[in-house]
């Protein structure tokens, strides 16, 4: 089954490699945003709602993730190997709903893999800037994709342009349709406040 009409993309998000684990196994089916220290002003954007998933060993640590993830974290490997990239899945956002408050997000913590410290630390930092709930639907390629590690895709931000556009046909859902929706659904209920649950 395909997202779209799209059968390339030339774009990647960066996340956390454990965090791509989680999606790509369906445990966790969103992403809290607020900026990278390389992106204009600090603020992210959601530059496309199609894009590669781009695991990154950078910043993410232990102690920020629930104690029942820590084994999974250690058995990861630190980085990919010989300068190359390796894409798995692609995500497609379904929809972008305002942050809700941390005590709201802090109850729904069997939807995600970090822990309190982590929201903490979200939620805290640039107040000023508008936090994110994005809700992906994850697709599984065929094949890993493989392509050379260039130095500019390097640094704390969060998109990442490609040298060229990468084929998705054939990718297959990580949760079939119905599941998906269960689980969007229910996080909607549990995150959004009701005057703004057609926010997207």
């Amino acid at each position: 089954m395909q997202s779209s009409n799209q059968i390339a993309l030339q774009i990647a998000l960066k996340e956390w490699a454990i965090v791509v684990h989680a999606l790509s196994e369906g445990s966790q089916i969103f992403l809290l945003r607020k900026g990278g220290v390389a992106e204009a002003d600090g603020e992210f954007r959601l530059e496309a709602r199609e894009f590669f998933l781009y695991p990154t060993w950078e910043h993410q640590q232990e102690a920020l993730l629930q104690p029942r993830y820590v084994p999974l974290f250690r058995s990861h490997p630190p980085s990919q190997p010989g300068g190359e990239l390796r894409f798995e899945h692609y995500g497609v956002v379904t929809d972008v709903w305002p942050a809700p408050a941390l005590a709201r997000i802090k109850a729904v913590s069997a939807e995600f893999i970090w822990n309190e410290a982590l929201l903490e630390k979200r939620y805290a930092y640039k107040p000023q800037l508008p936090l994110a709930v994005l809700v992906l639907r994850v697709y599984r390629l065929p094949g890993p994709l493989r392509v050379p590690l260039l130095d500019r895709y390097a640094g704390c931000r969060s998109w990442v342009e490609l040298e060229e556009a990468l084929p998705t046909e054939g990718a297959e859902p990580i949760l079939d349709d119905s599941a998906f929706e269960r689980r969007r659904e229910a996080l909607r209920d549990q995150l959004v406040a009701r005057a703004v649950a057609g926010y997207a």
